[in-house]
């Protein structure tokens, strides 16, 4: 897991809030992001990023917390663009390689336990 972490603090009208970002990059799949595309045979996504959104509030009662999770990745299909330089809108191939779609349903089962 490759990521990023940022807590900033801040007053508001006697209130102290802080905001939490973390953003988790999948290492299952990865690779620069004009090599890597579509889904793997295992259901991992290429470029694969979890952020989550944190923000606490200190109060007396004791401390809130409220959190979004936003997840985003590559298309689970079979797919590529030829990355020529000349040009500069490629075209999307989808490969037929997986009929049945048995990658793209083990992404989702994946997004679903997680």
């Amino acid at each position: 897991m490759h990521g990023h972490f940022e807590q900033r603090s801040f007053s508001l009208f006697g209130d102290v809030f802080r905001i939490i970002l973390i953003g988790r990059r999948s290492r299952l799949f990865a690779g620069t992001r004009y090599l890597k595309r579509g889904v793997s045979d295992q259901g991992f996504v290429a470029n694969d990023v979890e952020t989550e959104q944190m923000l606490e509030l200190e109060r007396i009662e004791g401390l809130k917390v409220t959190s979004i999770v936003q997840m985003r990745g590559s298309i689970p299909l079979f797919w590529s663009q030829d990355t020529s330089f000349s040009n500069p809108k490629p075209d999307i191939i989808v490969q037929l390689y997986d009929p049945t779609y048995q990658a793209t349903v083990k992404h989702f089962q994946d997004l679903i336990e997680r």
